[in-house]
């Protein structure tokens, strides 16, 4: 029997672990609106936890993190924003790190409710301790480094076909 509904959400973290996760509604979408409000979440979290900090962040190409009124609330925020291109879904710690994490911690397990699914996501995040989040943030520059190496072997192509 399959669980209860897809879970949609947004997960910030750090080497140092969990900092905010949220979720979306059922049949919710994000918007730029909508990240805007969960960036001022996370800021207020980050007081919290990374006080006086410099704040880097990286997300992906995706219409609500691109637009200009995230752009605006970021820069409002003094926080820097690493560069993600558009061909390097690899460079997102989330997606190559975390997510298959806590697929594997939760696969067998049956939700009955959206908020069970959120609860037990929460807990396999939390649980999951610094060192788990460290690997993640320093694997970065090696995935950062194969997406380059791959450009420009493409671009080196390109090239020579061009030749």
């Amino acid at each position: 029997m399959p669980s209860a509904a897809k879970v949609m959400g947004t997960v910030f973290w750090g080497a140092e672990g969990l900092i905010l996760a949220e979720f979306l509604e059922p049949g919710q979408t994000i918007t730029a609106a909508r990240y805007v409000q969960t960036l001022h979440k996370l800021l207020r979290a980050l007081r919290d936890k990374c006080p006086g900090r410099n704040i880097i962040i990286l997300h992906d190409n995706a219409r609500p993190h691109a637009a200009h009124l995230t752009s605006e609330a970021i820069a409002k925020m003094g926080w820097e924003v690493l560069p993600h291109p558009s061909n390097g879904p690899d460079l997102a710690p989330s997606d190559y790190h975390l997510f298959g994490f806590v697929k594997d911690q939760l696969c067998l397990q049956l939700y009955e409710t959206t908020e069970a699914i959120q609860k037990a996501v929460c807990q396999c995040l939390r649980m999951a301790g610094m060192e788990f989040y460290r690997r993640g943030i320093f694997k970065l520059p090696e995935c950062w480094g194969n997406v380059y190496k791959e450009v420009a072997i493409m671009w080196k192509n390109k090239e020579s076909s061009i030749a």
